[in-house]
């Protein structure tokens, strides 16, 4: 099952930004946090509530052209796809999309098509070497989640430590608020 509909995708040219030239008052107050935070969000999450990882899909295939550019893949290149919703107590609250380029897995991250439900994220933070990319964020438009139907916000960096790095994309649903307070400092 595919979460995205392709037509708004195709159609949608994203504006990513850097926060600080996002107007903090656009963004909901208990959404802000988790777009900021430098900490693993899968980490924060477990601290909130209960946490289970649905993998809606992980397989080989091409990068979409923006993601492609993102990570300055050659044409041909192909990535592992990996797209999941994190649960929280059972409620989705992010939507996560991550692209893997083959150069990219090396080391122990040889190890990242081989996750299944595990999240990705508790398992790239572990490293003392990672990079991070400055974090860029959006707004997407209601219903490009289908299973959502108001807008969401995303952000979006590139975590790197071997190859050109993974490409993390993460949607928040506002039910993440509520895990705001319980996931301590973000």
């Amino acid at each position: 099952m595919n979460l995205l509909d392709s037509k708004k995708t195709q159609q949608l040219d994203y504006r990513w930004h850097a926060i600080a030239q996002v107007r903090r008052s656009a963004i909901p107050k208990d959404i802000f946090p988790w777009l900021i935070t430098r900490f693993s969000i899968t980490a924060k999450l477990r601290h909130a509530g209960k946490l289970r990882v649905e993998v809606i899909e992980d397989r080989w295939q091409s990068p979409t052209p923006r993601e492609r550019i993102r990570l300055r893949l050659k044409a041909r290149e192909t990535a592992r796809v990996r797209s999941v919703i994190l649960y929280l107590d059972n409620e989705p609250v992010v939507y996560a999309r991550s692209i893997i380029p083959a150069r990219s897995l090396k080391g122990s991250w040889r190890y990242l098509p081989y996750l299944g439900n595990q999240p990705l994220g508790g398992y790239v933070y572990q490293s003392k070497a990672l990079r991070r990319s400055p974090t860029e964020v959006v707004k997407l438009p209601a219903g490009l989640i289908q299973n959502s139907h108001e807008a969401l916000w995303a952000r979006r960096s590139v975590f790197i430590e071997f190859g050109p790095g993974i490409l993390v994309n993460e949607a928040f649903y506002p039910a993440i608020g509520k895990a705001t307070k319980a996931a301590g400092q973000l």
